[in-house]
């Protein structure tokens, strides 16, 4: 197995559905550089030494709080392990095609977060109709994570592939598809899922992870994709 490719083409990939967000957070940088030239601050040595004094105590922080480690390493371990790693490889055992595996999956993934339902009831002020959009919502963006983490793990056999997809997409958040400040951010955006969808296949081919020496190229042994 190829390490190095399992975590940075996977990476690589996902960072061009987040085009419009990466974007979005770099016209906010480029704003707040304005504000400090505009109030005519100098990049000193005691400012460069208290920002990175700042990073160093918010990566304390993250990595003493409990939500952090559950949303960026707990629950994508734990889920990757049971819904990629567990359910495929015996959904392709039992005789179903790769494409069905990968549709079937992300349902059982998806049903697996209504854990939330009562927790955004009460967010809600007990509202049915706003939980129920909200748990919709929820169900609807994680069959499409779902059938992407899928993909990449029945394409690179590797786990670390869809888990290191799943810690950025739960670190990024939903993507920014508009933003009043700018109409770059949208056009990001669609460049963005232009190249994704164009690169999705070469870039999950199975010869860039495995170093098999038979005739299948195919990790779990199909060569077919019908």
């Amino acid at each position: 197995m190829k390490q190095w490719q399992a975590v940075v083409l996977p990476v690589s990939l996902t960072c061009l559905m987040y085009a419009g967000s990466l974007v979005l957070k770099a016209l906010l940088l480029v704003d707040w550089w304005r504000e400090r030239v505009s109030r005519g601050e100098e990049l000193s040595y005691e400012y460069i030494q208290g920002s990175l004094q700042g990073f160093v105590d918010s990566i304390i922080s993250v990595a003493s709080n409990v939500s952090a480690w559950r949303n960026y390493v707990v629950a994508p371990l734990t889920e990757e392990l049971v819904f990629r790693a567990c359910m495929i490889p015996l959904l392709l055992c039992g005789g179903f095609k790769p494409y069905t595996a990968i549709r079937l999956c992300p349902i059982f993934f998806s049903l697996a977060h209504l854990n939330h339902l009562m927790e955004f009831y009460s967010k809600q002020n007990f509202s049915l109709i706003k939980t129920f959009m909200v748990v919709g919502l929820q169900l609807g963006y994680t069959v499409i994570f779902g059938s992407y983490a899928s993909f990449l793990y029945v394409r690179t056999g590797h786990l670390l592939a869809p888990v290191v997809a799943h810690i950025f997409c739960n670190f990024m958040g939903l993507p920014k598809l508009f933003s009043r400040r700018s109409g770059m951010v949208s056009v990001a955006f669609v460049a963005g899922m232009v190249g994704f969808l164009w690169l999705l296949f070469p870039m999950t081919h199975p010869d860039l992870y495995n170093d098999r020496s038979d005739s299948c190229k195919c990790w779990h042994g199909y060569c077919s994709w019908n």
